[in-house]
């Protein structure tokens, strides 16, 4: 688990290492960021695939380190990579995102001009990772992405 502080600084000087590529901060970050979550498990990061291999550089460049992680077959994506820093914290690199199931692959498409800066961060919108979430089957976050927007959206109309 990441504590808010150390969290909102390493986004924070993860975003600037890599402003200069299409990627977007969702997962848990993104639900605690939004109020829904109090502690993130991890940083996801996603990105187009033409900048997968440019943001993976700079990450090893910046102290990140390559994990191996067990691969699941319902998983379809085009590139992802599981890094660890030496403090800790996990960043997990996702392009061209893909789901296999019932011999059918779902995609995502990653939209980064829909990705907005907030502090510093470069945020994908919560619409974005429902759309994420179920693919990968995650209904509890599912739950609680729909929630949200679905207040978001009551709000905006009073």
């Amino acid at each position: 688990m990441l504590k808010p502080d150390a969290l909102t600084e390493q986004l924070t000087e993860l975003c600037s290492l890599l402003a200069d590529y299409q990627f977007g901060v969702g997962g848990s970050c993104l639900l605690w960021q939004l109020g829904l979550v109090a502690k993130p498990t991890d940083i996801d990061l996603v990105c187009t695939e033409d900048h997968f291999a440019q943001i993976s550089a700079l990450l090893i460049t910046a102290g990140y380190q390559t994990q191996q992680i067990p691969s699941d077959p319902m998983y379809a994506t085009a590139k992802f990579s599981h890094f660890r820093h030496a403090k800790g914290c996990s960043v997990d690199l996702m392009a061209g995102i893909a789901v296999r199931k019932d011999n059918t692959i779902s995609r995502f498409a990653f939209h980064p001009e829909r990705c907005r800066w907030q502090d510093g961060i470069c945020w994908m919108p919560p619409a974005d990772w429902l759309h994420i979430y179920q693919l990968f089957g995650r209904s509890e976050r599912v739950a609680q992405l729909r929630q949200y927007l679905v207040q978001l959206r009551l709000g905006s109309l009073s």
